[in-house]
């Protein structure tokens, strides 16, 4: 019996902290922090870019990953 295939991420990509989207949920899930602590912590926005702040807050509603600060 073979193992299932792993799905595929397609997740947008977060340029400043070099990670996907999905990458940064299963983070998230791991060590739940409100918003703009995540956004230090995971994505490396507190000396990136930011463009994909709007978007990166959107998916983690979409998956019930946000919390709030």
């Amino acid at each position: 019996m073979s193992a299932a295939p792993e799905e595929a991420d397609d997740s947008p990509y977060c340029c400043c902290s070099a990670a996907t989207f999905m990458e940064i949920l299963e983070r998230q899930r791991a060590e739940p922090l409100p918003f703009m602590e995540l956004l230090m912590v995971h994505a490396g926005c507190g000396g990136g870019c930011g463009s994909c702040i709007d978007d990166l807050e959107a998916y983690l509603r979409q998956h019930d990953a946000y919390i709030e600060d």
